[in-house]
């Protein structure tokens, strides 16, 4: 049981590895949104806002708006040589991850049907990927490990919302979210041992999942100078991966939690405003993610319904952010926000291999307008170093984690 408990505590860490910097979501939806650390729920100002609140495309009018991010997470975790037992241990060092760069593109699209209605189309790519060219797992349980030891893990959210101004200061938004997901997890043959289905475990090439949501919204304009949003993306239920079922809990159902976001937009003069959000998503609500991983010592395995899991916390999330009009072509933005830590610290070790909320975001940005309509914003965002520590409980084995993310986005747009 314990040797089963410990190769649990490893493979867990490679069930997910997402470039969205809250666990599965982005800090922030458009390049605009980002140069406030995700602040702008109540605020319309791009299309691809729309994957944050649809509400917010009614006010927009015709436009696109096309980018790219380029991510940068520096990962990695030091395993220490305290083991009571030496057998059950990872091999001391330090483990750094090998690719550090994505470039993920993005795409949003609202077409104003008349002056109260409009309908749009916004792409949300995320993902990422661990890669340590060393077998982390090898002679674990004394067993052998293939190398490289690592999980790809991507992610595309198409958003089609349907957005209405019932008066001038009130409009909703509602439509359909489709989410297609692809993982490959290599290096974990140790980790058989532990898992229901043993050759779904590893090393099986990649697997895809496809899943069907919604998302709504609401925006009212309350003063000339306050306005009030709300966001909300119900759960997506996707299909499962089967060639890593024996690694995911509840048989490969890795379906995207709930969340929602609220927030207010304050004009405390013509040219500056103030915003504050609140962000909540619902982690323990996923099998995948919420079940404990004190699951295995009432006897259940890896991949079940009721297996165990990383024991995730919902995120709590608070972001504030200041949009000034620096004249009448340029606006400057700047954000922070902050977020509990959805690992809990009994249960860091369990995922420490895939370290994937920061808690801190700390961002700027700008959008400068060009002629006949064409626009081109851009935002930095910094998630200073971090560095959490964790034990084994059962082997005393100790780690620590290190993470630090730097995101640098750019968006082009032209209104019609």
């Amino acid at each position: 049981m314990k040797k089963c408990l410990f190769s649990f505590c490893c493979l867990l860490a490679w069930c997910i590895n997402a470039h969205a910097i809250n666990g599965f979501f982005n800090h922030g939806i458009g390049t605009k949104n980002k140069g406030m650390a995700g602040a702008g729920v109540a605020l319309a100002e791009d299309a691809i806002s729309g994957g944050l609140n649809p509400a917010n495309l009614a006010h927009l009018g015709t436009r696109v708006d096309f980018g790219a991010s380029i991510f940068a997470p520096k990962r990695g975790f030091t395993v220490h040589d305290d083991a009571h037992d030496s057998s059950n241990q990872i091999r001391p060092g330090y483990y750094k991850s090998q690719i550090d760069i994505f470039l993920l593109p993005q795409f949003g699209f609202n077409y104003q049907i008349n002056e109260k209605s409009s309908v749009g189309l916004i792409v949300i790519p995320g993902g990422g990927n661990s890669e340590y060219t060393s077998p982390v797992f090898n002679d674990v349980l004394w067993q052998s490990a293939s190398e490289p030891t690592g999980t790809d893990f991507f992610q595309l959210y198409v958003h089609m919302p349907y957005s209405r101004k019932i008066t001038d200061e009130f409009s909703f938004g509602i439509g359909p979210v489709f989410a297609v997901e692809t993982m490959r997890l290599r290096g974990l043959q140790p980790f058989k041992l532990a898992s229901d289905h043993p050759d779904d475990v590893t090393n099986n090439s990649w697997d895809f999942a496809y899943g069907v949501g919604a998302s709504a919204g609401l925006r009212y304009q309350a003063h000339e100078h306050l306005s009030f949003g709300v966001g909300v993306q119900f759960r997506i239920n996707m299909s499962k991966f089967d060639r890593y079922r024996g690694t995911i809990a509840d048989d490969g159902n890795l379906d995207i939690p709930e969340s929602f976001q609220v927030g207010m937009a304050f004009n405390i003069t013509d040219d500056i405003t103030l915003l504050a959000d609140y962000q909540r998503i619902y982690y323990d609500q996923v099998k995948a993610t919420g079940n404990e991983p004190s699951a295995i010592l009432q006897g259940a395995n890896v991949g079940g319904s009721d297996s165990p899991s990383g024991g995730w916390d919902n995120a709590n999330i608070k972001k504030v952010g200041i949009r000034w009009q620096y004249d009448p072509k340029t606006v400057l933005r700047a954000g922070y926000s902050h977020s509990n830590q959805i690992t809990p610290h009994e249960h860091l070790l369990v995922n420490y291999l895939a370290p994937l909320a920061a808690e801190d975001h700390i961002s700027i940005g700008a959008t400068r307008e060009l002629d006949n309509g064409h626009e081109l914003s851009v935002s930095l965002t910094y998630s200073p170093r971090e560095t959490p520590s964790g034990k084994n409980v059962l082997t005393g084995q100790s780690s620590d984690l290190l993470l630090r993310q730097t995101e640098f986005e750019v968006t082009y747009a032209w209104k019609f």
